[in-house]
């Protein structure tokens, strides 16, 4: 099944942090291609749990966020 807000909120944080690490290494005189694989690599590896996280989050402080529902039809 398809979830929209874990999926918008994933990729929402990948993209973020990646592209905070681009801005930082090319500010630290970075220039290439490893600083574009590393910043990528930094996004994955920290936006997929953040965005997890955070809908999670949203979903159990909302309170008009419907349940879980038991079945899938």
């Amino acid at each position: 099944m398809f979830a929209p807000l874990r999926t918008f909120m994933v990729a929402l944080w990948v993209v973020c942090i990646a592209g905070a690490a681009v801005i930082a290494s090319l500010s630290y005189g970075w220039v290439g291609w490893m600083a574009f694989v590393a910043s990528g690599v930094i996004g994955l590896v920290l936006g997929v749990p953040l965005g997890i996280w955070s809908a999670r989050q949203i979903k159990r402080e909302d309170p008009l966020w419907p349940p879980r529902r038991s079945g899938r039809s």
